[in-house]
């Protein structure tokens, strides 16, 4: 059973008519009902701005559907058993008369199949329209996709899985509890807590997320990412920065040549930027780390599962922290030292070749600290490198 509503607004010679009719393969008392404002409301809003508004109620479905070809949309979850909404429809004229002749160019129209629910708005012919979306929805509705060519997008409290796309603006998403597919042309993406996997992208703008219960993959074009907790993690910018509170799992996380900061590591991870510097730990994994110009800084965290490892810079310092009862071979290479070269605080369990003078020239050092394990290559071409204790908490 399918079923078909649609509201437009026109002018005639004479004035505003409102009309509303619906199109109905098959019907049934039990289909769904609903019911919209008898009269929009239209006002000035500022200047040449005009507004008017509809607002609707129908029964929830499974899944709905949220478009607009120019607007906003602004999804909620609530304790109800239906869908409520209001619409605002964005007109710039000079006048009373001119606004409801550029109104004639948007439609706003829903319909309902099975449990699908669809608001739909469209800008036709008018440059100077868009169509501004606020919606309720059961908080267990078990899909929401919101897409829009050109506005913001926000969705907060729903259990279900939430899709969010737009052609430029900004996202905003908090208190999801299903999977979360977020994606825009350039904006901002800031999302709060989710209860599952979080995949975000956006053309240019900053991607932020409070904490996630599963996998996250986010990619910017050239934005920051700083992402508070998750359980794995896919990290990509053409050239922001990135931070991390903490994985639980493996990491990837890659830059054209901003910074890296992550501060705890359950898993491994896989590190690299273009030119910026890498600060890591503690990890419990195995790591590989390089930066074209930059320093490293890396600690290794007690009682995980180690696994040989690397850490590279062409121009930068690298300072590595391994603590008690981590056992690690060390093999660390300076091609260019300027100044010390390599130092460490394990006396004997590193043996370091330095060559006499303070000039150019190439340090290298090896040994088995900690009585030894896995191996943990360190090397710069032109920097200096400290192997360091890390202190007990």
């Amino acid at each position: 059973m399918k079923r078909h509503l649609q509201f437009a607004a026109w002018v005639s010679a004479r004035g505003f008519i409102f009309a509303g009719y619906l199109l109905a393969g098959v019907f049934c008392a039990s289909q769904v009902a609903a019911a919209q404002s008898p009269t929009p409301r239209l006002y000035r809003a500022t200047g040449s701005e005009w507004i008017q508004e509809v607002s609707g109620t129908f029964s929830a479905g499974k899944y709905v559907r949220v478009r607009s070809s120019s607007g906003s949309i602004r999804i909620q979850g609530a304790q109800q058993n239906k869908i409520t909404y209001t619409i605002r429809e964005h007109v710039r004229a000079a006048t009373e008369e001119g606004a409801r002749r550029e109104l004639a160019h948007l439609k706003f129209t829903t319909y309902s199949s099975g449990e699908s629910v669809t608001l739909r708005a469209d800008c036709e012919g008018s440059n100077r329209g868009s169509i501004d979306f606020d919606v309720q929805v059961p908080a267990q509705t078990a899909q929401v996709k919101l897409e829009t060519e050109g506005g913001a997008v926000s969705a907060t409290n729903l259990s279900g899985r939430v899709e969010a796309n737009t052609g430029g603006g900004a996202i905003q998403l908090d208190q999801i509890t299903g999977v979360v597919v977020a994606a825009s042309g350039g904006g901002n993406i800031e999302i709060g807590k989710v209860g599952s996997d979080v995949q975000a992208s956006t053309g240019g703008g900053n991607i932020r997320l409070v904490s996630a219960g599963g996998q996250v993959n986010a990619k910017s074009g050239g934005g920051n990412l700083n992402i508070g907790w998750a359980k794995v993690m896919t990290l990509s910018t053409g050239g922001g920065s990135i931070n991390v509170t903490k994985c639980d799992g493996q990491m990837k996380a890659e830059t054209g040549g901003g910074n890296i900061d992550i501060k705890d590591i359950a898993g491994s991870a896989q590190i690299e930027t273009g030119g910026g510097s890498i600060h890591f730990g503690p990890i419990k994994g195995g790591v590989r780390a390089e930066t074209g110009a930059g320093g490293i800084i890396a600690r290794l965290a007690p009682g995980g599962e180690f696994t040989d490892s690397r850490l590279e810079t062409s121009v930068g310092d690298i300072v590595v922290y391994i603590p008690e009862g981590l056992g690690v071979n060390v093999r660390a290479a300076v091609e260019v030292a300027r100044g010390y070269g390599i130092r460490s605080e394990f006396g004997d369990q590193l043996r370091i070749t330095n060559p006499q003078g303070m000039g150019p020239r190439e340090v290298y050092a090896e040994g088995s600290l900690n009585g030894g394990g896995p191996l943990l290559h360190v090397h710069t071409t032109t920097g200096n490198i400290e192997i360091k204790r890390e202190a007990r908490k």
